[in-house]
């Protein structure tokens, strides 16, 4: 049933998504904890609920912009699936603003391939990358997907490869005359080194050492039909995939080596992936049952995280 209601990109598709997500969101931030409530609060994470249905619509943006996916909502609905199961990421509020701008700067570099206002477009992603490490200092890692997409998309001119420091550059000076100016205090730049705390942090407790788990699983399986995924693809979404699979790699470092623990930023997995299993959603070989069963498993997720 989930299958043939995802399997195209209908307006009815996307506000059952939403809605599904606004609910989830809503028990987790004012429900499920003890909260003093007051308009301002309420205001807040309203706007941060907004701030998360616009990552979901970028997703679909970026897939259906780039012709990553066919006409279908199975990322969309992959992503809202997996994060619910996630309660600590809904309860978010700088990061998610965080990663809404690392995903604006993914789509300047993905729109690269038009070729078309090629020097802009690199420095705006540039920029929006700056914002975004503003917010988390361990998102400079995301410079490597840049230097990737101008590899693959503007090594023509050597020019290219010099922008990115610049845009960078800019947002850093900024960043540090708000600190200078407000705080009248210095960054601290061991807030932008790795944090590794070791593998078993991902495995701390019960619940999330089993969710992560189950998204491992699920990663490893798509990872094993990324030939089928490739050979099926056009030249041009070989790019695109390329760059995705890029920008996931630099996900999984991002999730590894900073310190915060994976119930809060599983986000970095589950969005790139996403995009990933609607590819092998969208395969003739992937039988309607396969679909079935990766929908029954999303659900459990979201059930078993309920209960624990």
């Amino acid at each position: 049933m989930l299958t043939r209601l995802f399997s195209h990109s209908k307006p009815i598709a996307y506000a059952i998504l939403s809605i599904l997500f606004a609910i989830a969101f809503c028990i987790e931030n004012f429900f499920s904890t003890p909260i003093d409530l007051s308009t301002a609060l309420v205001f807040g994470k309203l706007g941060i609920l907004l701030v998360f249905l616009l990552l979901v619509f970028l997703l679909n943006f970026i897939v259906k912009r780039n012709k990553i996916h066919q006409q279908h909502t199975y990322a969309a609905s992959s992503f809202v699936l997996l994060i619910i199961a996630f309660p600590e990421v809904l309860r978010s509020s700088e990061f998610v603003i965080s990663y809404f701008f690392l995903l604006l700067s993914l789509r300047r570099i993905l729109s690269l391939k038009t070729n078309t206002n090629i020097k802009q477009k690199i420095f705006d992603a540039s920029l929006l990358l700056s914002i975004s490490i503003a917010f988390d200092p361990f998102h400079w890692l995301f410079l490597l997907v840049i230097y990737f997409g101008v590899t693959l998309y503007a090594s023509q001119n050597y020019r290219h490869f010099i922008i990115p420091i610049a845009g960078l550059a800019i947002g850093v000076i900024l960043h540090i005359s708000y600190f200078l100016i407000f705080e009248n205090t210095w960054i601290n730049f061991r807030d932008y080194l790795p944090k590794f705390t070791g593998i078993d942090t991902f495995f701390e407790t019960f619940k999330y050492g089993s969710l992560t788990g189950f998204i491992l699983a699920i990663l490893t399986w798509i990872i094993l039909q990324l030939p089928i995924i490739y050979n099926r693809a056009k030249l041009h979404e070989r790019e695109t995939l390329s760059l995705i699979l890029a920008f996931m790699l630099i996900s999984l470092s991002a999730l590894i080596f900073n310190h915060k623990p994976v119930s809060e930023d599983a986000i970095y997995l589950i969005w790139p992936l996403a995009i990933l299993i609607g590819n092998y959603f969208q395969l003739k070989s992937t039988k309607k049952w396969i679909k079935e069963v990766f929908y029954i498993f999303f659900v459990s997720g979201i059930v078993f995280s309920a209960i624990y």
